[in-house]
C-alpha cells in the first residue's frame, strides 16, 4: 500500500494512528522506531531519518535513523545549514518538501555525499517547524531511484506538524532530566561540602610556615585566578582549595573535587566531560561532568601530575576557550569555572621529560602554593595533636586530659614521611590502643628511632626514615597494602610507600627473607 491508493478517509486514520504513536512516549528514538514502523507501512522507505539543528545555529545533524522498527548507528558529523537541504528549506519557506530523484545523476546539497554512500538514491526531506521557526526536518529515502511522487511528498507534509510537536516536546523533556540530574547531582555535591564544613580539618597549626600559607589564601581567594597547590602527600592540599574556594566570590555555588589519580584515563574523561546517550556500552543515558556541576563554582583537580596527555590537551581548552564537548557528542558547551590543581610532582621535571605539556603547566602556574611538610612545622604537632585528640576521642569513647610529654617529645624527633595524614592515625591508634586518659604511644608504631639510630645524633635524615619505614613494614608482616599494610599505618598511598622504598633501596621480600633467617 502507498500514499497515491490511500483514500481521504484512510489517511485520516494514519494520520490519527501516527499521532497516538508520537503521543505514546518523550523518549525520541523509541517514537521514531514506531513512526517508522508506521510509515513504512506508506511509504517505499528503507530509511526514516530526523535532522536537527545544533546550537550553533550554523550546523545540523542526524540525531535518529530508523529502518522499519529498528534504530540504525547514526554518523557523527555536521552538516552545514548553507549549502545543505536544510539550509535551503528555511530559505525557500514557501517550498514545504524538498524531492531528490536519483543521487546517482546528482547530488546538489552538503549531506547528499553522506546519503548516497549509504547506498540510499531517493527520497523527500520536509522541514520541522515550531511558530515560525524551523529547527529540524524529516526525510524519507528509499535505495531505488525514482520511488517517490509529490503527492507523497504532501502526505509526508501532513505528518511533520505533529512530528514537530512530537519532537519539541521530547527535546524538552530531554533538558528538563538534565537540569533535574544536574540539580540533584549539585545538591549531593552541596550535601557533602556541608558535612566537611562542619566535621573536616581546618588548617591547623600557628607556625610561620603555615601563616604564610593563610596569607596566600587569603590574599588570592577573592581573585578568579588559576592556584596550583604543590606540597608532599598528606599535607593538607585539599584543605587550601576549600579555603580558597569558601573566601571566594563564589563561595554559594559547589565546589567538586576530583581526584585524577584514582580514575583511569576513559573514565577520567568522561567523569570529567560528561557523556552523551550511546557514547559507549553502558551509557543508556547523558551524564553530566563534573565541569558541568561545577558551573559558576569551582573545580579542584587533585593529582593533576597523573594525567594522560589526551586529558591534558581537553582540561588545556576549557582553560583557554572555556568550552567541551561531552565524551561522544558534537555539541560544544561553555562553561565558567575556577580551576584550583594539586600535584605532589615536580611539574616542570614533567615539562623537561616531555610528560607534561608546557602550555597547560603554565595556565596552571599561575598562582602556585606550597604546603610545607610538617618536618617543616614541627612546632606545630602539639596543637596537632590536641585538635586529632578532640576530632576523633568522642567516636572512640576515650576522654582524654593530657597527652604524654615522652611521647610527645618522641613526635616531635620524627620527620614524618606521611606528614599530618600519617600524624592522624598515628593518635587514632593511639587511641584506639590506649588506655586511661593520658595519650600515650606504643613507641615503635611511633616513630620512635630504633637503638642504632639512636647511636649517633646526626644520623641522615634517608637513613632515619628506612628504618622506621622498616620497622612498620616488619610490623605489617611485610604488606605495603592493603587494611594492615604499612602505606595504610603511614597513612601514605601504596603508590607513594612503594616509590619512597625505591629511592630508599628497600625490597620488602629481601628485607624480610633476610630477618626470617636471623630469626630462625
Amino acid at each position: 500500500m502507498v500514499v497515491h491508493t490511500l483514500s481521504t478517509e484512510e489517511r485520516l486514520r494514519v494520520i490519527q494512528r501516527v499521532g497516538h504513536v508520537l503521543n505514546s512516549s518523550l523518549d525520541m528514538e523509541v517514537v521514531f522506531s514506531r513512526v517508522a514502523h508506521e510509515a513504512k507501512a506508506i511509504f517505499p522507505l528503507d530509511h526514516f531519518v530526523l535532522y536537527l539543528v545544533n546550537p550553533d545555529k550554523k550546523t545540523y545533524t542526524i540525531r535518529v535513523l530508523a529502518s522499519g522498527d529498528e534504530i540504525l548507528e547514526a554518523p557523527h558529523e555536521d552538516i552545514p545549514l548553507e549549502g545543505g537541504t536544510l539550509g535551503w528549506l528555511i530559505e525557500h519557506r514557501e517550498a514545504p518538501y524538498l524531492i531528490y530523484k536519483d543521487l546517482d545523476r546528482e547530488r546538489p546539497f552538503a549531506e547528499d555525499e553522506g546519503v548516497f554512500r549509504r547506498g540510499l538514491r531517493s527520497g523527500i526531506r520536509a522541514p520541522l517547524v515550531i511558530g515560525e521557526e524551523v529547527f529540524g526536518e524529516v526525510a524519507v529515502a528509499s535505495a531505488m531511484p525514482d520511488q517517490f511522487t509529490e503527492e507523497m511528498a504532501e502526505f509526508l507534509c501532513e505528518l511533520t506538524p505533529a512530528i514537530a510537536t512530537a519532537v519539541a516536546n521530547a527535546q524538552a523533556y530531554a533538558e528538563l532530566e538534565g537540569i533535574k540530574d544536574g540539580f540533584h547531582r549539585e545538591t549531593l555535591h552541596l550535601r557533602d561540602q556541608i558535612q566537611e564544613i562542619h566535621s573536616s580539618d581546618k588548617l591547623i597549626g600557628s607556625s610561620r610556615a603555615v601563616e604564610d600559607v593563610r596569607e596566600m589564601i587569603a590574599q588570592v581567594a577573592p581573585t578568579e585566578a588559576t592556584v596550583l597547590i604543590l606540597g608532599e602527600t598528606g599535607t593538607g592540599k585539599e584543605l587550601v582549595a576549600r579555603g580558597i574556594h569558601h573566601l571566594s566570590e563564589r563561595r554559594n555555588r559547589v565546589l567538586v573535587k576530583v581526584n585524577c589519580a584514582a580514575l583511569q584515563e576513559t573514565l577520567l574523561l568522561s567523569e570529567l566531560f560528561g557523556y552523551e546517550k550511546g557514547a559507549f556500552t553502558g551509557a543508556v543515558r547523558r551524564k553530566q561532568g563534573r565541569f558541568e556541576i561545577a558551573e559558576k563554582g569551582t573545580i579542584f583537580l587533585d593529582e593533576i601530575g597523573e594525567i594522560s596527555p589526551e586529558a591534558q590537551v581537553k582540561i588545556l581548552r576549557v582553560m583557554q576557550e572555556k568550552e567541551f564537548e561531552r565524551v561522544g557528542g558534537t555539541e560544544t558547551l561553555k562553561v565558567d569555572v575556577r580551576i584550583i590543581a594539586a600535584t605532589n610532582r615536580d611539574l616542570e621535571e614533567e615539562v623537561r621529560q616531555g610528560r607534561f605539556r608546557d602550555d597547560l603547566y603554565f595556565r596552571l602556574n599561575v598562582i602556585p602554593i606550597e604546603t610545607p611538610p610538617l618536618r617543616e612545622r614541627k612546632e606545630d604537632i602539639p596543637e596537632l595533636v590536641d585538635y586529632f585528640v578532640r576530632k576523633h576521642g568522642p567516636r572512640m569513647n576515650r576522654r582524654i586530659e593530657s597527652v604524654d610529654p615522652r611521647a610527645l617529645e618522641r613526635l616531635m624527633r620524627y620527620d614524618w614521611p606521611g606528614n599530618i595524614r600519617e600524624l592522624e592515625n598515628v593518635v587514632e591508634r593511639g587511641l584506639v590502643l590506649g588506655r586511661g586518659r593520658v595519650l600515650r604511644f606504643d613507641g615503635q608504631l611511633l616513630g620512635e628511632a630504633p637503638p642504632s639510630a639512636r647511636e649517633s645524633e646526626f644520623t641522615s635524615l634517608e637513613e632515619y626514615e628506612r628504618r622506621y619505614i622498616l620497622r612498620v613494614l616488619e610490623h605489617a608482616g611485610g604488606r605495603v597494602s592493603g587494611e594492615r599494610g604499612a602505606a595504610r599505618i603511614l597513612g601514605m598511598k601504596p603508590t607513594t610507600l612503594q616509590s619512597r622504598m625505591k629511592k630508599l633501596g628497600i625490597e620488602p621480600r629481601r628485607e624480610f627473607r633476610r630477618s626470617n633467617g636471623k630469626a630462625g
